[in-house]
């Protein structure tokens, strides 16, 4: 026997921004509790912004939306049960200039340290360092 939901009689009772704050901190100590580091760290990128029943991210590149979205079954039915909420979404946009914010490789790691302190060239000079 097939049990039918209708979409349109789910609730939607209305949610405070600290109630969908404490129930993103929730997702994430799951997540970091499941050892899904990679979906935690997702997932801390960016501070998400409500717009209504709208969850809205911005990365810095499409991996990383498609990481979020692969998972958006659990972490939206999560908070749709936490909230009461069923109308709740996510809308994720990319924006490539972001990219330059993270530093993946050493290389990156030390050209961002660099930026921060035009020293490090000097001492890495100095003392023959390698990266």
């Amino acid at each position: 026997m097939d049990v039918v939901v209708d979409e349109e009689d789910l609730p939607t009772d209305a949610f405070t921004e600290e109630a969908f704050l404490e129930a993103w901190k929730a997702i994430l100590k799951i997540t970091e509790d499941n050892r899904q580091m990679n979906l935690a760290s997702i997932l801390n990128m960016d501070q998400p912004k409500l717009d209504g029943a709208t969850i809205h991210l911005t990365f810095p590149n499409e991996t990383n939306k498609i990481e979020l979205e692969r998972n958006s079954f659990e972490i939206l039915n999560f908070l749709r049960k936490q909230l009461n909420n069923y109308s709740i979404g996510f809308n994720i946009t990319i924006n490539e200039v972001l990219q330059t914010k993270f530093a993946y490789t050493p290389q990156e790691k030390y050209e961002k340290l660099k930026e921060k302190n035009p020293a490090i060239d000097f001492l890495r000079s100095t003392f023959d360092l390698d990266l």
